[in-house]
């Protein structure tokens, strides 16, 4: 039993030996013949000498993606670059970025210099499009005209020109090396010439205006984009983000200057608010006016009405008042008539007064026949007297 304990014991340390020694052996193997390629990154295969129908001397013509690639020591290797928008800081100030070089002075038309900071952002092409051979195949640069600046009132900006034939990493490190630091430099030395060129195209004054401005720093854009893209590069903005004149008395004159076109643009706007306001007094001034005059309108139109309404029912009583009166009368017609034409009604007449001769003063009238009407009228006339 102990003996098999002893061999069993053996072959699981054998077995963890094997696996370690796999283990170590797929480590060594990943590192030293394979390359991981960033997400942020691009490879580029480089081989150091040509095998006919296998392998090509130099740089492959596309850049490999993101993901696990093999490489031979002695035989073959893969180059990082970056894949992502990179930096270049043309200032005296110290901020991130790729690379800093010195600002650049430009001389202006009129004799002036301009000191002007500059931020470039590039990138890289993964791989090669179209003809790349010949730059004149290249669309032609679009010229800006005065006239266009006339017509236009929008700062322009760079367009994407990723439409254009261009090149791949091949072509970037045939020409711009492989270390970034000196693409990088190599890149800022190409630009600065054609920045120069473009913007010293403006005078003292075109410098504060954003529209010439910018429409310089574009032309230079599409420049440098025409002369690089051919190694694999894009020039994706130019940004002017400061500029001060050499000359400090003719940057206070021009500040001086916008100074005093700010300050009567603001008096214009100042003017122009008291006009709004007057007018906005005197609108309000006419509408109370208009208001005051309805309402003054409102209550005498209230009043005639009023006035009317009493009117009309004073005559509408009167006119009522009237017709009881009449048709009172035609009652007491009416019943006259039929004391005087109906028989019996002398009697009844008499019955009905008998209460009130009750009370005449002087007691008891005599010889009156009480069926004889006319007797009684005649004798109450004569006791009235």
């Amino acid at each position: 039993m102990r003996k098999f304990d002893n061999e069993k014991g053996g072959i699981v340390a054998m077995l963890g030996f094997m696996i370690a020694a796999l283990v170590g052996l797929f480590i060594l193997v990943f590192y030293v013949f394979g390359q991981i390629v960033n997400p942020d990154q691009i490879g580029i295969r480089q081989n150091y000498f040509s095998m006919p129908g296998v392998l090509k001397e130099g740089y492959s013509f596309q850049g490999l993606m993101p993901g696990l690639h093999w490489k031979i020591p002695g035989l073959s290797t893969v180059h990082l670059i970056e894949r992502d928008f990179q930096f270049i800081h043309l200032n005296d100030e110290d901020i991130y970025g790729d690379l800093k070089l010195n600002q650049l002075e430009i001389p202006t038309t009129d004799g002036s210099k301009v000191k002007t900071d500059i931020t470039l952002i590039l990138r890289f092409f993964e791989q090669p499009k179209g003809s790349i051979s010949l730059a004149e195949k290249l669309p032609p640069v679009q010229e800006i005209t005065k006239t266009d600046l006339a017509d236009n009132t929008e700062v322009p900006f760079a367009k994407p020109v990723a439409r254009l034939s261009h090149g791949g990493p091949k072509q970037l490190v045939n020409k711009y090396k492989i270390d970034k630091t000196q693409q990088l430099k190599i890149f800022a030395i190409t630009s600065e010439e054609s920045l120069k060129k473009e913007l010293s195209t403006l005078s003292t004054t075109d410098y504060y205006d954003p529209l010439k401005r910018e429409s310089a720093a574009l032309s230079a854009n599409e420049k440098i984009n025409r002369e690089v893209n051919q190694d694999g590069i894009e020039l994706w903005s130019t940004l002017i983000r400061r500029y001060v004149y050499s000359e400090k008395n003719i940057d206070d004159q021009i500040f001086a200057k916008n100074l005093q076109e700010a300050t009567e643009q603001v008096n214009k706007a100042e003017r122009g608010l008291e006009r709004a306001r007057a007018e906005t007094e005197m609108t309000q001034a006419e509408l109370e006016a208009e208001i005051k005059d309805l309402k003054v309108k409102g209550e005498q139109d209230v009043e005639v009405l009023v006035s009317k309404g009493t009117k009309y029912e004073i005559e509408k009583i009167s006119q009522g008042d009237r017709l009881v009166e009449e048709a009172r009368a035609e009652v007491d017609k009416a019943k006259n008539q039929i004391f005087t034409t109906v028989k019996g009604a002398d009697v009844y007449v008499a019955r009905e007064m008998t209460p009130l001769l009750e009370t005449l003063e002087g007691g008891i009238v005599t010889d009156i026949d009480p069926f004889n009407v006319d007797s009684w009228m005649d004798k109450l006339i004569s006791i009235g007297k």
